[in-house]
């Protein structure tokens, strides 16, 4: 009787709202809008070549509104399209802009936007303040972000750097969507699919625009070396792009989603654009990466990476080899001072510390790296930089050592993590992050990267069952066979 009442009523609202013309008039008004806008784009494109696109624009506004709107509601497909985005966008650079350069144009405003949406969606998905506090990962952060906040009040460019820390509070909302509507597996082939895209357009823009798709440098006033960037804007973003797409395809083929005949093809598209960067941090960060995950898995494997990192090091001073002659073979373009000073990285890092000394408690303001380092030419061979190249020595430079420990914090709550509780997707981007970070700022104190994004995601999920627990639930077999074992393997957000 209810649901006839219900019935009953909903058609008679249907059918007043139909003879009210109502709908009518709204198709109409549309129409006119959308005859309007076309006009006017035209009108304006004798000007302004982009003006044609207007109709394009609106259109993708409102549809992502729309997206925005169903990923609020809980929508899976939502979310992930619109994760899809946020992969895409944000570790984009669709023009040639030099370091230091601050000033909002349309890609700024662009990706600002998408994370503002990011974070909406990600409110609707929170769990209360008492609960964030309760838990390690979500505390820190909170905390990091708001002395950030607070940073900007003091920094060089205070909305720059205000903004820069808001859009870490959205992607950290946003994470929470992700991690309680997604399972890893969709969140890691929405990775993969997305990031297959960004490289193969990157090779396209490569070899069509090279002024956007290659990085060059020289060391010593020598030959100068050209090294591919795509739309990742330099080579060594491009190589963080390459690791975390290769890290995704491997976690997807250990779990079994994907097959050897699926991931390898896909495996190849990475590890040549990796090579076609020269991105030795990228190479060294996904080698390091599926290794230590490796070993995490038992005390023993830990004791065998770390005896075998000490045998090289023995070998390497006890053999007496030559670091010239090593430096030049390892170095892009054969100067062993490019291989000692990591590129220039030490001058870099140098000049950092002395900053940090100076403002050493709460810092010089988050992200202030892009006003204070571009403004310096003392760098060898001219060089021009806007961030430390180190995520600690970043940290420090914007926020100081009281904003910084909180993340110093988190970072050894997930190595302990890491070595009592292993878990496969959560160590593999953590080991990522921890080798990036060393010669590298993409995960913390910049403008939002994808790995800032995968940072914020390990940090809070729940602990998983610990070396013992795992061991008495399952005590699997050492002659279990592959597919088996991989599927043990397979992580859950939980």
């Amino acid at each position: 009787m209810i649901a006839a009442s219900r019935l009953w009523t909903t058609s008679d609202m249907d059918r007043r709202l139909r003879a009210s013309g109502l709908p009518v008039l709204l198709t109409g008004l549309t129409l006119v809008g959308f005859i309007a806008i076309q006009t006017t784009s035209i009108l304006l494109a004798a000007d302004a070549n982009w003006a044609l696109f207007l109709p394009l624009m609106l259109i993708g506004m409102l549809v992502v509104l729309w997206v925005i709107s169903r990923a609020i509601a809980g929508s899976t497909s939502a979310i992930i399209a619109y994760l899809a985005l946020v992969l895409f966008i944000t570790d984009g650079a669709f023009r040639v802009r030099g370091a230091g350069d601050i000033a909002t144009d349309w890609q700024s405003a662009l990706k600002f936007a998408l994370w503002t949406g990011a974070g909406i969606i990600g409110v609707a998905h929170m769990p209360r303040l008492s609960t964030l506090l309760g838990r390690t990962g979500p505390a820190c952060w909170l905390a990091y972000i708001v002395m950030a906040m607070v940073s900007a009040s003091y920094a060089p460019a205070p909305a720059y750097s205000f903004g820069c820390a808001f859009s870490l509070l959205c992607l950290l909302a946003f994470a929470f969507a992700i991690t309680t509507k997604l399972t890893e597996s969709q969140f890691l082939s929405t990775l993969v699919i997305t990031l297959t895209a960004f490289l193969l357009v990157g090779w396209v823009v490569y070899y069509k625009d090279p002024a956007l798709g290659t990085s060059q440098f020289t060391i010593n006033g020598g030959p100068i070396v050209t090294r591919m960037a795509g739309i990742a804007g330099q080579a060594d973003n491009l190589g963080s792009v390459c690791a975390k797409y290769l890290g995704a395809i491997f976690l997807l083929w250990m779990s079994g989603r994907y097959r050897l005949l699926v991931a390898l093809p896909l495996a190849a598209i990475g590890i040549a654009t990796l090579f076609a960067a020269d991105a030795h941090t990228g190479m060294i960060a996904i080698a390091v990466a599926i290794a230590g995950t490796f070993a995490a898995r038992s005390t023993w494997g830990l004791f065998a990476a770390a005896l075998t990192a000490a045998l090289f090091f023995l070998i390497f001073y006890v053999g007496g080899f030559d670091p010239n002659a090593i430096g030049s073979y390892v170095s892009r373009s054969g100067d062993a001072h490019e291989a000692f000073t990591l590129t220039g990285r030490v001058d870099i890092w140098n000049f950092v510390w002395q900053k940090v000394l100076e403002q050493p408690m709460f810092g010089w303001g988050y992200n202030s790296s892009k006003v204070i380092l571009s403004h310096y030419f003392g760098f060898q061979d001219g060089l021009m930089v806007d961030t430390s190249h180190d995520l600690l020595l970043q940290s420090l430079l914007s926020v100081g050592f009281i904003g910084t420990a909180p993340i110093l914090i988190l970072l050894c709550y997930l190595i302990f993590q890491l070595i009592s509780r292993p878990n496969f997707f959560r160590d593999l981007f953590l080991i990522l992050i921890i080798v990036d970070g060393i010669t590298d700022t993409g995960a913390l104190g910049t403008t939002p990267t994808v790995l800032t994004l995968l940072f914020l995601v390990i940090s809070i999920l729940p602990p998983t069952a610990s070396k013992k627990q795992n061991s008495n639930a399952a005590a699997p077999s050492p002659f279990v066979g592959p597919v088996r074992r991989r599927a043990e393997l397979r992580p859950t957000f939980g």
